[in-house]
């Protein structure tokens, strides 16, 4: 798997980051800074779940129990301070100063193994590209687990999809349906015509990659959770240049289309 990811540099500037990434490359990223935002969101899974061991919490649970805890971990992590203070850090780390940056929200993601714990925010999502939802092509996602994956517990991604047409259900999809318990984003209609590449990183380590490519969540029956956190950007100078990952298969990319509203704007990111 190794062959398939790129790591960063120190040096590289943004400007190569982000043409690398709308050119479909999955870049790595390490740091000291990404390793203290890992152990802080793994600080506040084991304060709500109350156990040092948040991946087997899902077995000594009910349904109902685990799917309160994970819903409040998701809201403290995406309202903690120091956690937003490190993603900060992280960016500015690459060359990406909070000042350019529109920036959604931290996000905890929980996926049980357990068939039972049915919550619609606690499911691995079907094959899609976050772009057929966000309509914005400069969008990046960032993506890091806080524990150790397995190739049936992670995130499958198809790189070899990138520039080839995937048949979706984009033009049906609707933000006010989906907030009214509709589908969450638009998926594929058809399975993918090939194997996805299972994301097998450390812990502690950073992914970034084009919103446009084609991924999907995963899970197994092993017992345990899949906890990890991602967010998703768009760097202002690419933006305002027009830059962006090809479009092959999503609703034309119209100002009257494009999610800008998941977003916080540079001026209040730097605030």
């Amino acid at each position: 798997m190794a062959e398939a990811f790129r790591r960063w540099t120190p040096g590289d500037p943004p400007e190569a980051v982000s043409a690398a990434l709308f050119d479909g490359a999955l870049m790595l990223f390490g740091n000291a800074t990404i390793t203290a935002l890992a152990d802080r969101a793994r600080t506040i899974l084991a304060e709500t779940f109350q156990t040092d061991d948040p991946v087997r919490a899902e077995n000594s649970l009910s349904a109902s129990t685990f799917s309160r805890l994970a819903l409040l971990a998701r809201r403290r992590v995406a309202e903690d301070a120091e956690l937003a203070r490190l993603w900060h850090a992280v960016f500015a780390a690459f060359g990406f100063r909070s000042a350019d940056m529109w920036m959604d929200r931290i996000r905890l993601r929980v996926v049980p193994s357990r068939r039972d714990i049915g919550h619609r925010r606690l499911q691995a999502i079907a094959p899609h590209r976050d772009t057929w939802g966000s309509g914005i092509q400069a969008q990046v996602n960032w993506w890091m687990p806080l524990y150790p994956l397995a190739d049936t517990r992670t995130m499958l991604v198809w790189p070899e999809l990138f520039r080839r047409p995937v048949p979706n259900d984009s033009a049906d999809w609707c933000f006010e349906a989906a907030r009214r318990g509709g589908p969450l984003l638009p998926t594929a209609c058809v399975e993918p015509p090939a194997k996805g590449l299972p994301v097998r990183i450390a812990p502690g380590e950073l992914l970034a990659f084009s919103a446009a490519h084609l991924h999907r969540g995963i899970t197994d029956g092993s017992g345990l959770t899949r906890f990890g956190i991602d967010t998703r950007t768009v760097w202002e100078a690419d933006r305002l240049a027009g830059r962006g990952a090809p479009n092959v298969d999503g609703p034309p990319t119209t100002p009257a289309r494009q999610m800008w509203r998941w977003f916080t704007p540079p001026e209040r990111c730097a605030a």
